[in-house]
């Protein structure tokens, strides 16, 4: 009997050091990936272009958000921003007409009810009307740096359909500096992935997209439903010829409002993992490994001695250390390094527990619309 403990102790204990070995190589392949500079192009003339923005009952946050594009480093006679308001029930509306009656390059546009459901619907509306050859998206509780257009712009060659940048909440306090590193992580993991031929997924907040792309795949009309909406146009590019760049620069980093509860941050890891799991084999094999890496060091706890399960679990947080730091560093971010410990910690809840719980929660509850 106890030759069959110590020999399960043994194999378990040879599977967790062989999978965090694995885990290791991909960390150190993915930060000498992050590297690598997705190709640019020099504009000589730079083109009409359209920001388009999908608001509901975002009076708290809309005009931070229009206050942030107006500053934009980009003639206006070749700027276009599409507010889509889509059925708010607070000050939305005139808020947004207020900025529309002091410049003339923003429009608002009231969405009309389809069969397309959600930010998809507000979206798809607004790329039909605009002007533009290139459609930059973000959010409205976000806002942009001035040169987060010309900089985005920069990425698409003629051979581009689709670029991804960087979003992070901004923070003043522990709570939000783990979402803010999370973020990090999971987008760093995404331009990681993508710089070596095998995109897999971008942020909607900061999602950018040639016209002729979005009009070759039928847009949000064509592309199947999903609560990740932008994940899912992302997966229908992806299948075209057009290439998808996912650079982690400073200069296109959005900032977004973080979540306030830990209730709220459930609900949006939850949309997150449900949206992910239309994932393709290279990002499922990626969630995979880390989601059984998590689990082995949780284990380990359990079966093996705690000074060698403590140094598994130290190792493996090292590593993530390691890797957030090169994408940190470029962003001008790393000092959120110092909330790393309670990061860690907050990993296991989103890569174990809530994909866990989702065998038991599926619903979704988004800018009060219920999905699932």
């Amino acid at each position: 009997m106890f030759e069959s403990v110590d020999s399960f102790e043994s194999l378990f204990q040879m599977i967790a050091i062989g999978t965090i070995g694995i885990y290791a190589l991909e960390t150190l392949v993915m930060m000498l990936a992050l590297q690598r500079k997705f190709p640019q192009k020099i504009w000589l003339e730079l083109p009409h272009i359209t920001v388009a923005v999908a608001a509901r009952n975002e009076e708290k946050n809309i005009g931070r958000c229009l206050e942030s594009l107006v500053q934009l480093d980009y003639p206006t006679d070749r700027l276009e921003i599409i507010i889509a308001d889509d059925r708010s029930h607070d000050r939305t509306a005139e808020l947004v007409r207020d900025y529309a009656a002091r410049f003339t390059f923003i429009k608002y546009l009231p969405v009309q009810e389809s069969h397309i459901k959600g930010k998809g619907n507000a979206i798809h509306q607004a790329v039909l009307v605009s002007n533009g050859k290139f459609v930059l998206m973000t959010d409205a509780d976000c806002t942009v740096k001035p040169t987060w257009a010309k900089d985005t712009l920069k990425y698409f060659t003629d051979k581009t359909g689709l670029v991804c940048g960087v979003t992070l909440p901004h923070t003043s306090r522990a709570f939000e500096r783990i979402q803010a590193l999370n973020w990090c992580y999971l987008l760093s993991t995404g331009s990681a992935v993508a710089a070596i031929g095998f995109p897999f997924g971008g942020i909607g907040n900061n999602f950018s997209f040639r016209k002729s792309a979005y009009l070759d795949v039928g847009g949000y009309e064509k592309v199947p439903f999903s609560v990740t909406e932008d994940f899912a146009l992302f997966q229908a590019i992806k299948k075209t010829n057009w290439n998808i760049a996912c650079p982690v620069e400073y200069q296109t980093l959005n900032d977004t409002e973080p979540e306030q509860t830990v209730r709220d941050l459930y609900k949006q890891q939850k949309r997150w993992i449900l949206g992910g799991l239309d994932a393709d084999k290279t990002g499922f094999a990626t969630l995979t490994l880390g989601f059984i890496a998590h689990v082995l060091t949780i284990a380990a706890f359990f079966i093996m001695p705690f000074r060698d399960a403590a140094t598994i679990f130290i190792v493996k947080v090292l590593l993530d250390a390691l890797f957030l730091l090169v994408p940190l560093r470029r962003l001008q971010s790393a000092s959120l390094l110092v909330a790393m410990p309670l990061f860690a910690l907050y990993h296991y809840f989103t890569m174990v527990f809530v994909p866990i719980l989702l065998l038991f929660d599926r619903k979704i509850v988004w800018k009060g619309r219920v999905y699932g």
